[in-house]
């Protein structure tokens, strides 16, 4: 912790430290012009005062700083060649949604608190093909590298959020970027995350409460030269999650999980402090691209990570005996381990170019990766090799057509098509993914196999209309998956592949719009599911917004709302902490459930502020709900948050 504390003192003088230096360096360098906004012919030409090259500034010209002075892009924009240019968001909408699974639309779930092991609640189609670790329970909190901002700033950039509610649930995130001159920013984002136990009765109450404790720490820059021919993004990604796992509601004295959500003292299955998860991770990612012309472009990639998840049990012997784990394959019970630790080496080296409208990509690319679990004493390693294409052709800014694929030599692929239009877009894709490293294989006291499944090959095809008149929007979705060779873990928490396919038929819409001071939005999705009993999910999934827009003298901005989310009832995963793995159980279906959240926003010139009584309904509607087996909901709770832009 110590060393943490420091690094968080040591960042924080330095951007202090660099600012003021900047300042004082000569002349005005925040007053800049932004190299990726169009050329103003009525633009005055800037005085150099004696000054030249990138320190040649305009100190004479004043300006206003604030959310349209500050961008961002993502490195795909880069790599398809787009100039994309994002806007800060200060807008209040969906501002009051400060936990993971509401951030996602309702569509994940966890083990009841923020920051704790959390899944999607359908079948997603592979991200990336190739050997992955398989241990992402903790995985969506960190900083993903597809979407790492960077900046192009005209002063200093800060963005300071803080949200605290029941539980323990904190977070805290500080965002920093400043442009060193008009090519080049740095900056940095740390998010820290926190949250108690909440299922721990009077009999086992101790001075130690906390849940979750996790830091993320990411480092990014970007620089591009005067004539626009050479251009680098980088970043540093860390992170750290900590969890004292607690197993789920310890059903004493003849309860059931429905009598047990009534109570709001429950103990915890896993009792002391002796149970813990860890997973961490530090990652780097450089891309550079050489622009000879226009149509012929070189670009490559390099991505290195280094990786332990690990997790302990110290009091083994007792949750042997009430059955908590299936199996003993150790000859000591006083304990359990399980590590793996994961490294991987990739680069990339490819042509890209754009002619009319008309984009091409192709790359080759190297990765090597090895795992290591050091209980077994084993070590398992490959070097894989791949290929790839990228077309698109867009017709306007508004219609495109985009094909997409990569080959891994030998072994997996996928493959992308899709249409978009204002009217409408359609997707189809198929791939062929190799299992992961932990269905094919773990080792430790509990669990235990070495196994050699198939691909599992994933096919989806959906389609969107939309439909928009004045200010209301109607947006109807469908969506069909097959899924060959799925790979699950069973009710012992033992990693199992389903023999048949799995058919999976979605539809539903969402629509929203504005009607005077009123804003509204919705989310309606409805399940069917054919093949092997083996992927669960509730067959209606729905979640809406209201809220009344109130403004004062143009200086205070307010929001009154109510969150509704519904879920129909079925089969929810279990959880086992020593994998990391939902898993199938049949003792329990969980019961639909409403939920309402009520909430206050408001912005004040560039600070945003909400308060929110989160599950207002329960003892209206229903008492409270799961959200994984034994792992109830956080009961009515309030909560608060504040997000503080600033621009010098």
């Amino acid at each position: 912790m110590k060393y943490r504390l420091l690094l968080l003192l040591f960042l924080g003088g330095f951007s202090s430290v660099f600012a003021q230096t900047l300042q004082s360096a000569g002349g005005d360098r925040n007053a800049f012009p932004d190299p990726m906004a169009p050329k103003d012919p009525t633009t005055t030409k800037s005085v150099s005062n004696g000054k030249s090259g990138r320190a040649a500034l305009d100190d004479s010209t004043k300006m206003i700083y604030g959310p349209h002075t500050t961008s961002y892009f993502l490195e795909e924009d880069v790599l398809n060649g787009r100039g994309a240019k994002n806007n800060i968001d200060s807008s209040l909408h969906l501002f009051h949604r400060y936990l993971f699974q509401e951030r996602a639309g309702f569509l994940t779930a966890n083990l009841g608190n923020d920051g704790t092991a959390v899944r999607s609640i359908f079948a997603k189609k592979p991200d990336q093909i190739g050997t992955q670790l398989g241990y992402n329970a903790y995985l969506p909190y960190a900083f993903a590298m597809d979407e790492v901002k960077y900046y192009q700033t005209k002063s200093p950039y800060s963005d300071i959020e803080y949200y605290l509610g029941a539980g323990g649930q904190t977070r805290l995130n500080f965002t920093f970027a400043r442009n060193v001159d008009s090519l080049w920013n740095i900056g940095f984002e740390i998010q820290r995350q926190v949250s108690d136990k909440f299922l721990t009765d009077k009999k086992y109450k101790s001075g130690d409460q906390s849940l979750t404790g996790q830091w993320g720490v990411l480092f990014q820059t970007n620089f591009r030269t005067r004539n626009n021919r050479y251009r680098l993004l980088s970043h540093l990604n860390y992170f750290d999650q900590g969890i004292q796992d607690q197993g789920g509601i310890q059903l004493l004295n003849g309860l059931d999980p429905t009598s047990a959500l009534k109570y709001t003292d429950n103990g915890a299955l896993f009792s002391n402090s002796g149970v813990q998860s860890n997973d961490s991770f530090i990652k780097f990612h450089f891309y550079h691209e050489f622009i000879g012309f226009k149509g012929l472009q070189f670009f490559q990639r390099l991505d290195l990570e280094n990786r332990t998840a690990k997790f302990k049990d110290l009091d083994f012997a007792t949750h042997l005996t009430t059955k908590y784990y299936p199996n003993n394959y150790g000859t000591q019970t006083d304990s359990l381990y399980n590590e793996n630790q994961f490294q991987s080496y990739a680069h990339q080296t490819g042509l890209k170019g754009i002619f009319r409208g008309f984009t091409y990509r192709t790359y080759f690319k190297q990765r090597y990766w090895d795992v290591n679990n050091p209980i077994a004493g084993l070590q398992k390693n490959r070097l894989e090799n791949y290929v790839g294409l990228f077309l698109q052709q867009k017709f306007n800014e508004k219609i495109d057509f985009t094909a997409d694929g990569e080959y891994l030599l030998g072994s997996d692929y996928r493959l992308l098509a899709s249409f978009i239009s204002p009217f409408f877009q359609v997707k189809a894709s198929r791939s062929s993914v190799s299992p992961s490293i932990v269905h094919n294989w773990a080792y430790n006291a509990a669990f235990r196999w070495n196994q050699s499944f198939e691909n599992v090959l994933f096919d989806e095809l959906s389609g969107t209309l939309n439909i928009q008149r004045k200010q209301v929007y109607f947006r109807p979705t469908a969506t069909i998956q097959r899924i060959a060779h799925y790979n699950y873990f069973d009710t012992l928490a033992t990693a199992k592949q389903a023999v048949d396919a799995i058919g999976v038929f979605r539809s539903g819409f969402s629509a929203g719009g504005t009607f005077k001071r009123f804003e509204w939005s919705a989310l309606v999705l409805a399940n069917t599911k054919t093949g092997p009993d083996v992927l669960r999910m509730p067959n209606l999934v729905a979640n809406a917004n209201l809220a009344l827009n109130v403004q004062y003298k143009k200086l205070l901005y307010m929001q009154f709302g109510i969150d509704v989310q519904h879920q129909s009832a079925y089969y929810a995963d279990a959880y086992m902490p020593v994998m990391q793995q939902f898993h199938l159980q049949d003792r329990y279906e969980i019961p639909a459930f409403v939920q309402g959240d009520a909430y206050v926003t408001l912005r004040i010139n560039r600070v945003r502020l909400f308060f929110k009584m989160q599950n207002v309904t329960q003892g209206l509607l229903n008492s409270n709900y799961y959200t994984a087996y034994l792992h109830p909901a956080m009961a009515r709770s309030f909560g608060y948050g504040v997000r503080w832009l600033l621009f010098d």
